[in-house]
């Protein structure tokens, strides 16, 4: 582009801004996968290093931490239909997600780190959808599962260092050392210690130790970018190593 007189620096400058803007609010537009169909406070979303606050209609975005406080919740609708409901005092990473209705390239993968979540399957194939904790991988096939991640540092030994419900389908849980759990009856547990040993049990009630959240209907999601001149809000709170899994 060439500068002339009449526009001078400030101009230039000014465009600069503008144009980084909208370029930003196309990023995230195109890295929108779902929307929180409601919330506790306080449930929060944090992405390269930004934290904002979430509600019922929020959006959030491949990569971001969703985190809890005490009393919050999050309950996630994604794009294909995919259901997490994020408990108190909880953490998860969206890692990856690719929307793929052929299902040849889908991938659906959160990081829980502590705390409870319950895990609807969506559209897409079962080979798509994958849990994973410190302390193992959870693979799921048209499945509904309680998942309970437990705080390392508040375990004694033969403590569950992450528990498992099966409420409906079948699922399997491969651990650090390699050892695979496999849940294929409603109401069967799997218990996961730190040492990778596992214990099978049973139970007719929730593990969760919350409420949830009555279902809602929400419109489809679109890939319509945000008005230009819109973007996340910026409330720096970690790196952006913390928004990938590092320490909150």
């Amino acid at each position: 582009m060439r500068i002339t007189k009449s526009c001078g620096w400030p101009f230039v400058v000014s465009m600069a801004l503008v144009m980084g803007t909208i370029t930003r609010s196309f990023a995230w537009a195109d890295a929108r996968i779902g929307v929180a169909a409601s919330t506790k406070p306080n449930a929060d979303g944090i992405t390269a290093g930004y934290l904002r606050a979430l509600s019922a209609g929020s959006e959030v975005y491949a990569d971001e931490a969703i985190r809890t406080g005490n009393l919050g919740q999050a309950d996630l609708v994604f794009l294909d239909k995919t259901n997490l409901t994020v408990g108190p005092s909880s953490e998860v990473l969206l890692d990856k997600f690719v929307y793929d209705p052929t299902g040849f390239k889908a991938s659906v993968v959160f990081r829980a780190t502590r705390g409870a979540f319950r895990f609807v399957t969506g559209t897409q194939d079962h080979r798509a959808y994958a849990v994973t904790t410190p302390y193992g991988s959870l693979g799921v096939r048209g499945t509904v599962v309680e998942v309970v991640v437990a705080q390392s540092r508040k375990l004694r030994p033969g403590e569950c260092a992450t528990r498992v419900r099966l409420v409906e389908g079948q699922a399997s849980y491969t651990t650090n050392s390699g050892k695979v759990a496999q849940l294929t009856e409603p109401n069967q547990t799997v218990c996961i210690s730190q040492d990778g040993s596992i214990r099978y049990g049973s139970s007719s009630t929730s593990i969760l130790g919350f409420q949830l959240a009555s279902e809602q209907s929400l419109p489809p999601i679109t890939p319509t970018p945000p008005p230009p001149g819109t973007s996340p809000p910026t409330q720096p709170v970690c790196t952006s190593h913390c928004a990938r899994g590092g320490p909150i």
